[in-house]
């Protein structure tokens, strides 16, 4: 999770947990010394290909996301081999003028220098690969990047540390380029007593036309600390068109770090032990950091997770409308921690669901068996409440007709 700058000036941009990781740096792209380091991934931390996890490859037989066209608003996401091409949805980063004797910048929406974006558009859709179990939630999507904040270039470009216009006009470049989920991984704070001093309506205005468009926003519910305390209005987090996600810790309990929301509790785990490098080749375990080496962990990364699912269930239901896909998701969390595993979301029923009645006919052998004489044929009709199936079932039975006027099975 990133925070953003607000009209009230609240700025803070920082990342996560800290936890301690050896390695070396990633020998991927060319080194900037303004960008982060990444640590390298070692054999040991990569997974098997039988090792995929058992929710993916099950919801994977029914939807990839495929059709699904996500954007991810964050640092920028670096082309990856195992990401699905890469679409710049456009830098709102680097707005302003660079020093005369600097090189310019590559597209920024192409561009992770933070090392977040790639992490987050990893865990939403990463392709697969026969040497490994790595895959994202949804593979098969089309991916957008939309450049919007970047604590790495924020000493050199105007715009860089993000704000509550830069996010507005970030999700209406979305929506012009055909979104149809949001993952926004970054949160504008505001301490309580704070939120009626911010000017919100173009912002609100855009989570509107997403409404309109039929496009799910998932976001980030914020990472705890002291200059984002509970009770602090989280944006866009706390609005009720967009989906607010948790974190689950190791022990698959609510983080602690998770802001509470005001909305259906939403959850999925906030630790990443291994990810696609934004160097753009292999994989990382983290960012190494003057302080120590920072593993991938926080609310940030929990987000994607259900971005993702919600590709898979545009994919199955197209024509759902945005509170559809949300009422999709909500039905199928675990009611104790909010977790959605993916599988339970593409497989789940509503509560609701009432089915819808079908003829089902028992239609008697015409010939009997060997020395057993015939009976009369008896077609019975019933209802079956089948699952969203329009089955005609036609059994042939044998029947006796007892005295008793009741039908009973030889």
């Amino acid at each position: 999770m990133r925070r953003i700058l607000t009209g009230s000036g609240i700025t803070v941009m920082c990342a996560c947990a800290v936890i301690p990781v050896c390695a070396e740096p990633s020998p991927g792209r060319l080194p900037d010394p303004d960008c982060a380091v990444v640590v390298p991934a070692s054999p040991a931390d990569v997974p098997a290909p039988d090792d995929v996890p058992e929710s993916l490859a099950v919801a994977h037989r029914f939807a990839t996301g495929a059709g699904v066209r996500v954007a991810v608003i964050d640092t920028g996401v670096t082309p990856h081999p195992r990401l699905p091409p890469v679409i710049p949805g456009g830098d709102l980063v680097v707005v302003g003028e660079r020093r005369e004797d600097e090189p310019p910048l590559p597209d920024g929406a192409v561009d992770d220098c933070d090392g977040h974006g790639t992490i987050v558009a990893g865990i939403l859709a990463a392709h697969p690969s026969p040497d490994d179990g790595v895959v994202g939630v949804a593979p098969g999507v089309e991916l957008i990047s939309i450049r919007q904040t970047s604590s790495r270039r924020a000493a050199k470009t105007v715009g860089a540390g993000g704000s509550l216009a830069s996010l507005t006009d970030a999700i209406n470049l979305a929506l012009d380029g055909g979104a149809r989920v949001i993952n926004i991984s970054l949160v504008s704070c505001l301490p309580p007593g704070t939120a009626d001093r911010v000017d919100t309506h173009d912002f609100d205005a855009a989570l509107a036309r997403a409404e309109e468009h039929g496009t799910v926003i998932v976001a980030a519910a914020g990472n705890k600390d002291e200059r984002c305390p509970a009770g602090s209005t989280v944006l866009p987090a706390h609005r009720p068109t967009v989906v607010s996600v948790s974190s689950l810790d190791t022990a698959r309990t609510i983080a602690e770090y998770s802001i509470d929301g005001p909305g259906p509790l939403l959850s999925a785990p906030g630790r990443v032990p291994l990810a696609l490098s934004p160097d753009g080749v292999g994989f990382t375990v983290g960012l190494a950091e003057s302080s120590g080496p920072r593993e991938f962990e926080g609310t940030s990364f929990s987000a994607p997770v259900i971005s993702g699912t919600a590709a898979l269930l545009m994919e199955l239901h197209p024509a759902d409308s945005a509170a559809g896909i949300r009422a999709r998701l909500v039905g199928a969390v675990d009611p104790a921690t909010g977790a959605v595993d993916p599988a339970e979301a593409v497989t789940h029923l509503p509560a609701d669901y009432r089915g819808i009645p079908h003829p089902v006919t028992f239609t008697a052998p015409v010939e009997p068996p060997d020395g057993v004489r015939a009976r009369t044929g008896v077609t019975v009709t019933i209802l079956l409440c089948a699952v969203g199936l329009m089955l005609t079932i036609r059994y042939t039975a044998r029947f006796r007709l007892r005295r008793t006027g009741r039908h009973a099975g030889q």
